[in-house]
């Protein structure tokens, strides 16, 4: 993909990546990538951007195995974000009792943040694994002690 710039790489990435996972046939994603870029792809090129993508993938996923605890606290710092800006919109709501489009907007932004944020606690069991990390050597290591628990 040396023809391209940057930005169309990240492109033709995004739709090879959407395309295939819906199982469209290569030359229907050729003729997307070609429509997105009004750039050509071979099909080899398609075969080395799914290899990219696969290679990337992999490379994301190790670091997060590897961080468990940075990954974590960085979920755990988007939803102090998210009841951040909540309060933000509270406020807003109550310091301008005289100005309905003005609450109404707020009131339209704090219903898509509950929503972000529910949706966060509902995926938060996973992400955290209920408290503790497993290792594949069945024990349990938490973060606040030095000491292993054989399971």
């Amino acid at each position: 993909m040396s023809k391209y710039t940057n930005e169309e790489r990240t492109l033709v990435k995004s739709i090879v990546a959407n395309l295939t996972i819906k199982r469209i046939p290569d030359n229907e994603i050729i003729k997307e990538v070609f429509n997105q870029t009004n750039k050509t792809i071979s099909r080899s090129g398609l075969y080395n951007v799914r290899q990219q993508i696969k290679r990337d993938s992999y490379k994301w996923y190790q670091t997060l195995r590897q961080g468990e605890y940075e990954y974590i606290h960085e979920f755990k710092e988007r939803i102090n974000e998210i009841m951040w800006l909540q309060k933000k919109h509270n406020e807003i709501i109550k310091n301008n009792p005289n100005k309905p489009e003005i609450q109404q907007t707020s009131l339209a932004e704090l219903h898509k943040l509950n929503i972000t944020l529910s949706n966060y606690f509902d995926v938060a069991p996973t992400i955290l694994n209920i408290g503790t990390i497993e290792k594949n050597d069945n024990t349990i290591s938490n973060p606040q002690q030095d000491k292993e628990i054989i399971v």
